[in-house]
């Protein structure tokens, strides 16, 4: 995952930039309505593209759409500026709506496949930064001419049909690993086939040093109902065995609990409640929750 992220970044960075400079090189040549395009594309796929990479490494939710809408401004500001007000208002509008989608499709798709997702994305860049590059070397040059007519239709849908097959069939291999239960959950079941399951409920208000020991599961918190006793500290153990997942990030607000890294192993909390009443906390994405009941 990390390997072809930060192979994306570097072609990507190679393929914006060289964009960027040819716009900026050629744009005494080109038309506003044909610079203003190239932009809107450019910052796009950028932007898009940015924008997943940061939702499927960051592990929460805020901080890429946060990082998609400024690049995808950056992108747009920079790649229209010579060409003009238009371009650059173009640009950086399409620019933060696709980095918002992209860091919003990271986030979602973190848990679930985000290898084969980068790779079609990755795919699909380069063709269409490969097709942005040919294009203003082409319109800026008198000399040469592009002739898409000449392309036969039944290539480009037998293209699309052999695109659309090898995604079915890295989909159903062994390849992508189809969603479900974590490889380390499943090991554990397949050992202990007789463990039955981790309780969902715990009370704790009767101990004098309560301690917590909580596990990440493929369907939630275990235990995901807490008791506790009003102003005793709480000393609150969470154990995740996987590393990209949807509750690499932990939240209990109402006790200071805000954005907490759990990433594989066991990360240790403590909270006191100070107040009655029910509490709630989740995951990163709000998908996953438990509540905290202090008497």
């Amino acid at each position: 995952m990390y390997i072809l992220s930060i192979f994306t970044i570097v072609i990507m960075s190679l393929l914006t930039g060289n964009s960027i400079f040819l716009l900026h090189r050629k744009k005494n040549k080109l038309s506003n309505l044909s610079g203003t395009i190239v932009v809107i594309v450019l910052t796009m796929m950028g932007s898009l593209l940015s924008g997943y990479i940061s939702g499927i490494l960051s592990g929460e939710l805020f901080l890429p759409v946060g990082l998609g809408t400024l690049i995808g401004f950056t992108l747009g500001f920079i790649a229209g500026q010579p060409i003009g007000i238009l371009a650059i208002l173009s640009g950086s509008v399409s620019g933060i709506i696709s980095g918002i989608i992209g860091a919003l499709l990271g986030a979602i798709l973190q848990f679930d496949n985000p290898v084969i997702m980068l790779g079609i994305l990755l795919g699909l860049y380069v063709i269409i930064l490969g097709l942005v590059i040919i294009f203003i070397i082409v319109d800026t040059n008198g000399k040469l001419s592009l002739d898409t007519q000449g392309i036969s239709p039944f290539n480009i849908l037998s293209a699309g049909l052999v695109l659309i097959a090898l995604f079915l069939f890295l989909y159903s291999s062994d390849i992508v690993k189809i969603p479900g239960e974590s490889e380390a959950a499943q090991a554990q079941e397949n050992n202990n086939p007789s463990t039955p399951p981790a309780p969902t409920e715990l009370d704790i208000t009767k101990e004098t040093n309560p301690k917590i020991e909580m596990m990440v599961t493929p369907t939630g918190y275990s235990p995901n109902i807490i008791r506790v006793k009003k102003g005793v500290p709480v000393e609150l153990n969470i154990t995740n065995s996987g590393d990209n997942s949807c509750f690499s990030t932990f939240m209990m607000p109402d006790f200071n609990l805000n954005n907490v890294n759990l990433k594989a192993g066991t990360k240790k909390l403590s909270f006191t409640p100070d107040k009655a009443g029910e509490y709630t906390f989740t995951c990163g994405m709000n998908m996953f929750k438990g509540t905290v009941i202090v008497e």
